[in-house]
């Protein structure tokens, strides 16, 4: 069972829900839910990233919700034809934290020290581009750009200095990231002792989705195959149980810093194989149990 944004006809905003029995119209049945439960306020849920902040990113939830809304109208009323775009899962986070240097062949592959203590860095939200969404270098950028594939932790709750053993209890579900970074840029800051903030964050790149996985319906985070592909050659891929820190570890300690809210989205750091990206290229990233995030590279003119 996964979750997505998606907009049809005239731009409509929904939540999609993909089970093993199909695709169907989550938004319209937890209308019809909520008015067979008589909920006197009803709640209009248009967006994945209000459900998630309300606490409804759960599988059991789903279920239920599905379950009724099939005694009260014909399932195939709710089910969702191809005529619709993936939209972002969570489209306004307040914060995209990064975790750098995570898997130690991708330090090795970088020529870094491998961290004792998870290293982590931003992305701005307005980075952010959803499933089949062309990742644009700017015309004036002639530096190399790379893919960086990644699993995403989706927070489903309020954080602060949370301990490890409590941290999965923050945990809403499970997407997947495309840590696209300006790769020369990168190195010319760090070599000159600066932020390199400005080359993750550029405009489209930093792809997400589409799919959310409830954290309920993830019995394991860390035995998730990552696998990116460039023009259908795989260039990536490697297994969550290669991370350094585990999700648990990296919560704790970002949490011990800045309190984490329910949307914000943490990249738990990518394999080696990080390759440049151009023109014409087709980037495809899949884990376990997630889907496939797909978008275009092309040049500005």
């Amino acid at each position: 069972m996964k979750l997505f944004s998606f907009s049809a006809g005239d731009k409509k905003m929904g939540i999609g829900v993909e089970t093993s029995s199909g695709v169907f119209n989550l938004t319209r049945a937890l209308d019809i839910y909520q008015k067979a439960k008589g909920v006197r306020q009803p709640v209009s849920f248009d967006f994945l990233q209000m459900m998630v902040e309300m606490g409804y990113c759960s599988t059991a939830v789903i279920r239920d919700v599905l379950s009724e809304s099939w005694v009260q109208s014909k399932r195939a009323e709710l089910r969702l034809d191809s005529d619709f775009k993936y939209e972002l899962p969570i489209a306004r986070p307040s914060k995209i934290i990064c975790l750098g240097r995570n898997y130690r062949e991708h330090a090795k592959e970088l020529k870094s020290d491998v961290p004792s203590e998870p290293l982590f860095f931003a992305k701005a939200p307005s980075s952010l581009i959803p499933h089949e969404t062309d990742i644009v270098i700017p015309r004036w950028l002639n530096d190399r750009v790379d893919h960086e594939a990644e699993l995403a932790v989706v927070i489903g709750r309020e954080a602060k200095a949370i301990p490890k053993e409590e941290a999965f209890t923050c945990v809403a579900g499970y997407t997947i990231l495309n840590d696209v970074t300006a790769r020369t840029m990168q190195k010319a800051d760090l070599d000159q002792q600066h932020p390199w903030f400005r080359s993750k964050s550029l405009d489209t790149f930093c792809p997400l989705g589409p799919f959310i996985l409830p954290a309920d319906e993830c019995s394991d985070p860390h035995t998730l195959e990552i696998r990116l592909t460039v023009n259908g050659k795989i260039k990536q891929k490697d297994n969550t149980s290669s991370m350094i820190f585990s999700i648990p570890e990296v919560i704790a300690h970002v949490s011990k810093f800045m309190t984490l809210q329910p949307g914000d989205i943490i990249a738990t750091g990518t394999p080696s194989g990080v390759s440049q990206i151009q023109d014409g290229d087709v980037i495809e990233v899949s884990i376990t149990g997630i889907g496939i995030l797909r978008n275009r590279v092309i040049k500005e003119v």
